[in-house]
């Protein structure tokens, strides 16, 4: 089966990748498979399928039971999409007629053709693999995203859609049973992928963890951050880990880590060389600090000014605003950018009150409540996405923008208010943020977010919130 990226396309698993996943499933025609249960949920044309059959079937020989009765009774395939559920069969039939099997021997029961995550009457299988598929967030379907919220525990936040199939088939794991699965990796770190990480640490063993941003594991050239997951259905203290170097892969000659096991949502653990856990090490917020990122406005064009613009509003609706291409320098350059403020205090100022501010937003009205953010709350529509926090202003801050590639990091001693793609952390003493500054800039730092940060092509790591909170530093009191 598929990764999609778009809701048609289809990116096939290599065949090595398939004979891995099964693999460690101990799906194997070395071993007496027939009585052994598996299902694929997003089976495609059969990247699997052709593979599972055939390792059946030479079991089946060296064991001596009765392969079609195996496979219709245990096997089972689910794909959404008629043409290629129809396809797999096809290949299916071919396959086995070479062997002296007739095609109408097979049973309709070992296709569905259904949405897997609407599958309630599905039975317990020793094994499930498969390459689940991904479809962004802002892809899928309102409806469905209703759906599977109220379905699903960890489908929260920004989920994509592997993460439901990640869920649903953990549910359906006989004791002892494996799931082995090849997927993005962007839920070992953001934030959608906690509440399955702690599913799996708290409810199940995460057996083996080959985190392989780097390898080309599909048979069309895609940027697929790939990772694959073995979890078992038991106990377990420790788990095997794996990152890859190079675009290739051999994996006959891989060399695991031993790792403690996960026991929540954070696994940081598994990914660097050291005990984060080490109670000299803390997280940023636990010293004191505060994380967050600048505002969003909905309409950058309209809220954003300067006053060469000879804009006519009220001086003090006006806040001087920073850009991330303020800091390319060593030092701040302002660009003399101003966000318009419609907030007083902690509500949405009375426009009554500023005839100029007034005069502005009905100039620009339609434009404004066409934004997301206006149409849910329509008497509100003059509001910024984010609420605009005036004593911000007036605080020191430690300037992060969105790509950790700066050579340098800016305090900010109270002048600026952030944009949106500026993360800051702020502390009451600039001395300890100019510290923290140095911390953030060690190649310490620098390991632990290449490792447990979002990644765009070509590896730059994003300096996001999440990620952040994660990070484990000195403890800032005792550094000098």
């Amino acid at each position: 089966m598929t990764i999609r990226y778009r809701k048609n396309d289809e990116i096939f698993t290599s065949l090595e990748v398939v004979e891995y996943l099964l693999d460690e499933v101990d799906f194997v025609s070395e071993n007496n498979l027939s009585a052994v249960t598996l299902l694929e949920p997003a089976s495609g044309e059969g990247s699997f399928a052709i593979e599972i059959v055939q390792r059946l079937y030479e079991s089946s020989q060296k064991f001596k039971f009765d392969f079609l009765k195996a496979l219709n009774k245990n096997i089972r395939f689910v794909e959404l999409n008629r043409d290629s559920i129809e396809k797999l069969k096809s290949n299916i039939e071919n396959l086995i007629q070479k062997w002296g099997y007739l095609p109408k021997l097979l049973e309709d029961e070992i296709f569905i053709c259904y949405n897997y995550l609407t599958l309630d009457n599905l039975p317990q299988f020793d094994c499930i693999v498969g390459n689940p598929p991904y479809i962004r967030h802002e892809i899928m379907e309102e409806s469905s995203k209703k759906l599977y919220r109220e379905k699903f525990s960890t489908f929260r936040y920004r989920a994509d859609l592997y993460i439901p199939f990640y869920e649903h088939s953990l549910s359906l794991l006989t004791d002892g049973g494996k799931l082995s699965f090849v997927c993005s990796n962007r839920w070992l770190y953001n934030q959608y992928g906690e509440p399955l990480r702690k599913k799996i640490a708290q409810e199940y063993h995460l057996h083996k963890l080959l985190n392989l941003e780097k390898a080309q594991l599909f048979e069309n050239q895609v940027i697929a951050y790939p990772c694959i997951t073995t979890i078992e259905k038991k106990d377990g203290k420790e788990t095997l880990y794996y990152e890859s170097k190079d675009k290739e892969i051999d994996f006959v000659d891989i060399t695991f880590s031993k790792k403690k096991s996960p026991k929540d949502g954070a696994w940081q653990n598994l990914f660097v060389e050291y005990d984060l856990n080490d109670k000299s090490l803390k997280s940023i917020e636990e010293q004191g600090f505060k994380i967050g990122i600048g505002v969003a406005t909905g309409a950058d064009k309209i809220f954003i000014v300067k006053k060469s613009q000879n804009i006519n509003i009220e001086e003090s609706r006006l806040i001087p605003l920073l850009k991330s291409n303020a800091l390319k320098g060593k030092s701040i350059e302002w660009d003399g950018s101003y966000i318009i403020n419609p907030y007083r205090g902690d509500k949405l100022c009375d426009l009554k009150e500023y005839p100029k501010l007034k005069a502005y937003f009905q100039k620009h009205k339609k434009q404004l409540q066409e934004r997301h953010t206006a149409k849910k709350n329509p008497l509100k529509w003059y509001k910024t996405i984010d609420k605009i926090k005036p004593d911000l202003l007036s605080q020191p801050k430690l300037l992060l923008p969105d790509l950790a590639t700066s050579k340098k990091l800016h305090i900010d001693r109270g002048e600026f208010y952030p944009h949106h793609n500026l993360y800051y952390i702020t502390h009451e003493s600039i001395e300890k943020l100019e510290k923290l500054a140095s911390i953030l800039m060690s190649d310490f730092v620098k390991q632990q977010l290449q490792q447990i940060g979002i990644k765009m092509n070509g590896g730059v790591v994003r300096f996001q919130a999440q990620t952040l909170r994660k990070l484990c530093i000195p403890n800032i009191e005792k550094t000098r």
